[in-house]
């Protein structure tokens, strides 16, 4: 029997595609006030320009300092996408947490699109693949949905 390729373009808006998934369980930590990489990515390649991308981010984080202000962004390529601020915030000695980040959004490209997580913080040591002093595993999910 001869498998027949399905036709994406038959399909209504807000089907779903395509999906892309990466994790990493490689401990990073950060005491900086700019940006870097946590270590977590991956790339979805869209059938359609008009296609939108779901990201959907869960990662263990943490800090030494309770009361810093940690911030991380979402990038496409090296295009700011959105950033999220006040992560795992709290007000004792530290803190520690499993947090989850989701975007929508509209990259008009039919290229290889690379999404990634960084991190960054204004004072102690901000943990990525941490919880609970152990090491955990971070996941990335890109969903292609139909515009």
């Amino acid at each position: 029997m001869a498998l027949t390729k399905l036709n994406t373009s038959a399909l209504p808006a807000g089907s779903v595609l395509q999906v892309v998934s990466a994790s990493t369980s490689t401990y990073a930590q950060t005491t900086s006030s700019t940006y870097s990489d946590t270590g977590l990515s991956a790339t979805i390649t869209p059938t359609s320009s008009s296609s939108k991308v779901m990201i959907l981010i869960s990662a263990g984080m943490g800090n030494t300092s309770g009361m810093a202000n940690n911030n991380t962004r979402i990038l496409r390529g090296s295009t700011e996408v959105r950033s999220f601020s006040r992560i795992s915030l709290d007000s004792g000695d530290g803190n520690q947490g499993h947090e989850s980040f989701t975007f929508l959004d509209s990259p008009s490209t039919t290229s290889a699109t690379t999404y990634k997580l960084q991190f960054m913080t204004d004072t102690g040591a901000f943990r990525f693949c941490d919880f609970s002093g152990d090491t955990s595993t971070a996941t990335i999910t890109l969903m292609e949905i139909a515009g």
